[in-house]
């Protein structure tokens, strides 16, 4: 919470028009049991975990706490939007910061780059698990489950099937819909 403190005593924290709370950039405990038993079947897998759409890396840390193997975790965002209306190097600078620990024991890598082109320079293997939780349009979600396919990801799941993303739902379901889903955390067949 001191990062929080800073931020919202700061010129910029006192500039925001929404209150910086980084609660708000967490999945809920039903949906992190999942996403913590999805790391866990992943374990038998040797590839990387990807996460696209780090936000502030609060998600990156519950994957990192779940996972008991020596798997890198990649984590991919551009930080051009967050809820707090955030400049993008505030935002890639908060995201570092609280993922610092895990980085520095190279537990978790931070890509600071653009989805698609991640996607067109990725070259490290199949990965054990992918989360997808940057777009929450149709449009984006396609993109995301398709360059997961394309990788033969063992797991793909994500975030936000759930009724204010539509997008999400209709791209989910033309991959046959949510085998399992916990709050709006879902995971394909």
């Amino acid at each position: 919470m001191k990062l929080f403190h800073l931020l919202r005593h700061s010129r910029i924290g006192r500039s925001l028009s929404i209150p910086f709370d980084p609660r708000e950039a967490s999945l809920s405990e039903p949906e992190l049991v999942l996403l913590r038993g999805l790391v866990a079947e992943s374990d038998c897998f040797d590839g990387p975990i990807v996460e696209i759409g780090t936000l502030i890396g609060r998600t990156t840390t519950e994957l990192a706490l779940a996972n008991r193997s020596i798997r890198k975790i990649v984590t991919v965002d551009n930080y051009c939007w967050n809820p707090w209306a955030l400049p993008p190097e505030i935002h890639y600078q908060t995201a570092a910061a609280i993922l610092r620990f895990p980085v520095s024991r190279n537990i978790v890598e931070q890509v600071h780059q653009d989805k698609s082109a991640f996607y067109q320079s990725y070259n490290r293997g199949r990965p054990s698990l992918v989360f997808l939780d940057a777009m929450h349009d149709y449009e984006g979600t396609k993109e995301d489950i398709l360059w997961a396919r394309s990788v033969d990801a063992e797991i793909v799941s994500g975030h936000d099937y759930c009724d204010e993303f539509p997008g999400v739902i209709q791209a989910v379901d033309e991959f046959g819909g949510p085998k399992r889903l916990a709050g709006s955390v879902w995971t394909l067949s």
